[in-house]
Parts: structure tokens; C-alpha cells; sequence
């Protein structure tokens, strides 16, 4: 069957692998044009996302060429933001000189601010670390306003498939080109496993993970953003900002407070009677010292420990047709392969001394095995002694 797209004539043929009525499909699509066939494969991952990724895993690959176990190239960028911030980094998960890298790519930018605040009495010597993530409507289609990615907007492509078989049960909707729509009726009814709605991105469950792993991983010592002993301590706020959302936020996010972290130097302070006053011109002063009353300490950068490299890996549930219980594990999922996973992933953070710091599952539509969590932790170790030396720069 034809069809016409811009004009220019566009087919779209689908040969059946099985050799029953209920069989998978592959698409093979040839088209006259770049424009229509990329067209057609966008309204199939559309308006089936499971189908649309299952045709690439039963080859053991993915829509953009990976294999299962590989991540996408990471680029960081330290000093982004020479004004109104002491450190700032961005992060970019993917990305390349063609068009379709770049819509693959999620990045994230991270700025550290300071605050004069008041030490803890338990702990008069320590600051604090505080962070935030935000997002807008920029960082991608699901975002509203306030930042919130939207679960009806999320689950959009899902329920019109259900409702109304390929076309969304709209009779005024025009039909899809070629055997498109046979075909998206067709997977659509033999994937009876238990789907649910892909999960929305939560800002604020990242924020608390961030925080939580900052901690437990030593990467800061906390006596260092001590000013005056119980009557100052530096208190860093870290506003985290996602400019573009196509998966694994989470390890993005890490990696660029990390980066951030990284590149943050501390101001030149002078302690006059309890109050802090920043020194801008550090170069017309010597270093730590007392004139008079007033108390003098020289800015420094921050002596880091291990850094905690994440690895997030998004856990494909399988059909009840299929006789393999193993679950397909994709390293580095992107936002296609996250709904497809209904937030079922599993987050390892590992430094360089083979240390796992923390192991955080989403989702309880799968399970993993003992060789399974094995060989997270051995993939999460090869990550954190990969990516050191770009992100501390030794």
C-alpha cells in the first residue's frame, strides 16, 4: 500500500515473522523519501512504544545502536557560568555531530551558590550541602510549568492505543500510512503482559537521593565549610537544571553536582566580630591571618574524597508468551526505554575502591537475581574507574 506524504509517495510494508495469526511483526519500511520514513517510525514508537522497542531487543539492539550493556558518550563541561555562581558544570548523556544524536540527548547543568549560615551545636564545625533540581516545559513535552512532568501526559500514547486500537478510536482521524495500522493493531493485542503507565520523572525524589548519596559517599568532608567554630559555616546550595530530558536523569544529575563540586572554590572571608564579609580581590591579600580584630581566611578549593559514579540500568519486563523469565537489563536507558520499563530500574552508585555506596531499585513489576545484582555491581565498578579521570580531571 501507498500513500503520500510532502507529495512525494511513501510506502510502508510489514512482513510477519511467526507463522501464526498472532505473531510479531518487523517493519521494513521503504520509502522514496528520508522525511516520510522517519515519520512513519515516529508515530510506530508512538503510539507503541512496547512493540516499537521489542523489534530492536529481539535482535539484541537498541534504537539507537547500542547494545544492551552500553552507555552513551558523556561530555562534561566545568565553568560554564563565570558570574554569580563559585562552581558550575554541564553534563551531557549522548550527543553527536547528526540531528538524531542530539535528540537523544539528555544534559543537565548544575551551579553552586554560597550561604553564610549558623553550624549545627552537634556538629560546630561543619557546613551543609543543599540541592535542588528543576525543569520547564523546555526540558521537554511532558513538562509543565511548575516543572512536573504530567502522568496523563506520560501515559498519552499508551491510553489512545488502548481506546482505540491504532488510530485512537477517533473515526475523524485520518488512517495510518500503508500497513502501519494493521500492524500496531496486531502487536498491540499480543502484548498482554501487566503494562502500566510509564512513571513520571520526580524532581523531588532526586533531590533527596542526591543529598542522601553526597553523604554516604564521603565525597565532601563537611569540617571544611567550617568558617568560625559554632558561629559560621559555609552552606552550599547546589541549583541543578535539566535542559533536556531523554533519560537517566538521575546519573546526569550526580555527575554533574559531582562536576560542580569539582569545580567550586571557595571565596576569601574576613571575620569581623561574628560577621562574615566576602573578600572579592583575593590577590591584593596574603593568606590566613589576623589584622587587628579582624580574622582573615584565604579561599581554597575543596578536598575531595571518592567519587560516587552512578549507573542507572532500566529492567524491561518480558511477555507472558515468551519462554525466557530473564529480564532485558539496558545500561543507560533512554526516555523511550524508561516508559517502556514503567520506572522498574535499579541505580548503583560505586566509586574507584570497589565500594558500592548505594543500591537503589524503582518499581515492583520485576525482580532480579542473584546473577543479575552480581553483575550490576561489576559493571558499576568498571563505570566509576571509567569515568574518574573525566570528571576530576586526574
Amino acid at each position: 500500500m501507498a500513500t503520500k506524504i510532502n507529495g512525494k509517495p511513501t510506502s510502508a510494508v510489514a512482513s510477519r515473522n511467526a507463522k501464526d495469526s498472532q505473531g510479531e511483526y518487523s517493519v521494513s519500511i521503504h520509502d522514496d523519501n528520508s522525511s516520510g520514513q522517519e515519520w512513519i517510525l515516529d508515530a510506530y514508537s508512538a503510539l507503541e512504544p512496547r512493540s516499537y522497542l521489542q523489534e530492536f531487543t529481539s535482535q539484541n539492539v537498541r534504537p539507537d545502536g547500542r547494545p544492551f550493556s552500553a552507555s552513551r558518550p558523556i561530555t562534561i563541561l566545568p565553568s560554564i557560568f563565570t558570574r554569580n555562581s563559585y562552581g558550575s558544570a554541564m553534563v551531557s548523556l549522548g550527543g553527536g555531530s547528526n540531528a538524531s544524536s542530539q535528540s537523544c540527548c539528555t544534559r543537565v547543568i548544575a551551579a553552586c551558590t554560597l550561604l553564610v549560615g549558623h553550624p549545627s551545636p552537634s556538629t560546630p564545625n561543619e557546613g551543609d550541602v543543599d540541592v535542588t533540581l528543576s525543569a520547564s516545559p523546555l526540558s521537554g513535552p511532558r513538562f509543565d510549568i511548575m516543572g512536573r512532568e504530567s502522568g496523563e501526559i506520560t501515559a498519552g500514547n499508551y491510553g489512545m492505543a488502548k481506546d482505540g486500537g491504532a488510530n485512537g478510536g477517533n473515526a475523524n482521524q485520518q488512517p495510518l500510512p500503508g500497513n502501519l495500522s494493521n500492524i500496531i493493531s496486531r502487536t498491540h493485542n499480543n502484548n498482554n503482559t501487566n503494562s502500566t503507565t510509564p512513571s513520571p520523572t520526580d524532581t523531588k525524589e532526586i533531590e533527596s537521593w542526591i543529598r542522601r548519596t553526597l553523604r554516604s559517599s564521603r565525597y565532601i568532608d563537611p569540617t571544611e565549610l567550617g568558617i568560625e567554630h559554632g558561629v559560621s559555616a559555609w552552606r552550599i546550595r547546589i541549583s541543578i537544571h535539566i535542559l533536556n530530558h531523554e533519560g537517566n536523569v538521575w546519573d546526569a544529575a550526580l555527575l554533574c553536582v559531582c562536576a560542580a563540586l569539582r569545580d567550586l572554590r571557595l571565596p576569601m572571608v574576613e571575620i569581623d566580630r561574628g560577621v562574615v564579609k566576602i573578600v572579592k580581590d583575593e590577590g591584593s591579600s596574603g593568606g590566613d591571618g589576623q589584622k587587628g580584630k579582624v580574622q582573615r581566611k584565604q579561599g581554597r578549593s575543596l578536598t575531595l574524597g571518592p567519587l560516587p559514579v552512578p549507573l542507572t540500568i532500566a529492567i524491561l519486563p518480558t511477555n507472558e508468551s515468551e519462554k525466557s523469565n530473564t529480564n532485558v537489563l539496558l545500561v543507560d536507558p533512554t526516555h523511550l526505554e524508561e516508559d517502556v520499563a514503567a520506572g522498574n530500574t535499579v541505580t548503583v552508585v560505586c566509586n574507584t575502591n570497589e565500594e558500592i555506596v548505594e543500591f537503589h531499585k524503582k518499581g515492583s513489576g520485576s525482580r532480579l537475581s542473584v546473577e543479575q545484582v552480581a553483575a550490576v555491581a561489576c559493571m558499576g565498578f568498571g563505570r566509576a574507574k571509567e569515568l574518574e579521570k573525566l570528571v576530576l580531571g586526574r
